[in-house]
């Protein structure tokens, strides 16, 4: 079964993943307590990227500050001072991305790279902006076309933007979508999260609206970008320019060691909960909650063992040496800066086997699932206080566990929640639920603010929402509304390979060619279905438009 729909097989990619089998099969027998390997092993938690255990953290959104320091550029001209901006950012996801398991972020990617531009001195006139839209359209082609992250997939790139209202910073923000939008359909990286707040880009009299119509008219074409809602009710206290996305939806912001924010820290590790199967096995509501506090209680143990035992690492020189995490010199102090996730997957599944009642079609049974989730928030804030580490609840996103731990389930249990072979990812309604578009994020919108590790939520379209761009704005406004932190739209977007011709299809319309190939997101990252996991394939097969 694939885990990784990114990944592609080559010679040298195949001798990784056998090291990685190795390697986890060695961490659960040697380094984790048996108990809690034997549960991985049984599919009633998950330990992600077990790989890195012993050597290294999960994802970053690292400091800037002193890869671009002007005093070690060498360029001469501005032609050039813009090249080797986008260089030394090659250059450091090439050596960072060696040094995690998962994604780097950009809090602010426009605003970092006007800022540059400008100690550069590089004027902003009509040569300068046309180079700047050059590089951005080079710089998604390197991160499409280069797979040397373990020699098999690209590299897990997240830029935040659309905030910086600086000549050079819109231009930023306008270069990426323009590049992003005229890419290849074939490309899908990197993820793009334009951050909306009214005063500045959402609002029709703000500075960067036009931005924000761009934005969505890229959306309504590619899926991307995604949006980081600033006015929601979980980040309208958030320091804007301090809050970001990390890959799928990793969120870093509160800090019980320092000063709060996204940028210089990241996730260190986290653990899922299989929620459906302690439904499956308790009695009764009560015991499942008795049952869900045991299970919590092991995912702290585990997460801080796991962290003392990155204490011994010696495989961060290069993030040290760089100061990429808010100047932190030892692996200590990057651990207390760090968070430590407890994740979850399949609420509607969970609420179905104790009550008998659909997530989406029972206020009953919607309340129980907050109810549960509000006390895996309650657990994750109980152990932050009582460690002094940073504890957060992730929503997380299920692209192996998915499947992984629904055929587990099904193999020992029978129930009809367990029939389709998939679980669906934290909170979400359904994918065949057929709820409006409003229903739904009116319906997952109160659970963003319990997940502090990050969350999102899709609205599905029977095909690209094209031609009328402001009902998509009132809708991502609308969303903020409701509470939701971070908000997609997806639909099924297809490409014969033949003929080239874009659309939603079986067999291409303009040819009759049946070598199509389909792009649909999988947690978070867009990806070829034919490479998605079992679990997200059946999804995909079930997936229903929001009407």
């Amino acid at each position: 079964m694939r885990d990784n729909a990114a990944a592609r097989d080559n010679f040298v990619s195949g001798l990784y993943e056998e090291s990685v089998k190795h390697e986890k099969d060695f961490i659960l027998d040697n380094l984790v307590a048996p108990e809690y390997a034997a549960l991985h092993r049984d599919a009633a938690i998950h330990l992600h990227d077990l790989e890195g255990y012993r050597y290294v953290y999960n994802c970053c959104t690292p400091v800037l500050t002193d890869i671009l320091d002007v005093k070690k550029f060498t360029a001469r001209n501005d032609f050039t001072k813009i090249a080797e901006v986008f260089e030394k950012l090659k250059s450091l996801i090439t050596s960072l991305a060696v040094c995690q398991t998962g994604g780097i972020g950009f809090a602010n990617f426009d605003g970092d790279i006007a800022d540059t531009l400008e100690k550069l001195g590089v004027p902003f006139n009509e040569a300068n902006q046309e180079a700047m839209a050059d590089f951005a359209a080079l710089f998604l082609n390197w991160v499409n076309t280069t797979r040397t992250r373990y020699c098999r997939e690209p590299y897990y790139i997240s830029l935040n933007l659309g905030l910086a209202t600086s000549d050079w910073g819109r231009c930023v923000t306008k270069s990426i979508i323009k590049a992003y939008s005229e890419q290849p359909i074939m490309h899908e990286r990197p993820n793009i999260i334009f951050k909306v707040k009214n005063d500045i880009n959402a609002g029709k009299s703000s500075p960067n609206h036009d931005l924000f119509l761009q934005a969505l008219q890229c959306t309504a074409s590619r899926m991307v970008p995604t949006y980081l809602l600033m006015d929601s009710a979980v980040n309208k206290g958030c320091v804007p320019e301090k809050l970001g996305i990390m890959g799928c939806r990793t969120r870093v912001y509160q800090n019980s060691n320092g000063a709060e924010g996204t940028v210089g820290r990241g996730n260190i590790a986290y653990v899922s909960i299989n929620l459906p199967r302690i439904a499956l096995q308790a009695s009764s509501v009560d015991d499942f909650m008795k049952k869900l506090e045991e299970k919590t209680l092991i995912c702290k143990k585990i997460l801080l063992a796991r962290a003392e035992k990155l204490k011994e690492t010696k495989k961060l020189g290069f993030v040290f040496e760089n100061h990429l995490w808010n100047g932190v010199r030892n692996i200590d102090e990057l651990i207390k800066q760090g968070t430590l996730s407890i994740g979850f997957i399949g609420i509607a599944e969970t609420v179905e086997i104790l009550t008998g009642e659909k997530l989406h079609l029972s206020e009953n049974a919607a309340d129980l699932g907050y109810e549960i989730v509000r006390k895996l928030r309650k657990a994750a804030d109980d152990f932050r206080a009582e460690t002094g580490m940073n504890f957060s609840l992730l929503a997380t996103p299920g692209e192996m566990i998915s499947g992984r731990f629904a055929e587990a389930d099904k193999a020992r249990f029978s129930h009809p929640a367990l029939e389709k072979e998939f679980y669906t990812n934290s909170f979400h309604a359904e994918v065949d639920s057929g709820l409006s578009l409003y229903d739904k994020l009116r319906l997952e919108g109160k659970f963003h603010l319990l997940c502090n590790g990050g969350s999102i939520s899709y609205v599905e379209f029977k095909e690209a929402p094209m031609g009328n761009i402001e009902a998509l704005a009132d809708m991502v406004c609308y969303a903020a509304a409701q509470g939701v932190s971070y908000f997609g739209m997806n639909f099924p977007l297809d490409i014969c390979n033949d003929c080239g011709r874009k659309g939603t299809f079986d067999d291409c319309p303009e040819c009759g060619s049946k070598n199509i190939k389909r792009i649909r997101r999988v947690s978070g990252y867009l990806e070829d279905l034919d490479f998605f996991t079992k679990g997200k394939t059946r999804e995909v097969a079930k997936r229903k438009a929001n009407s």
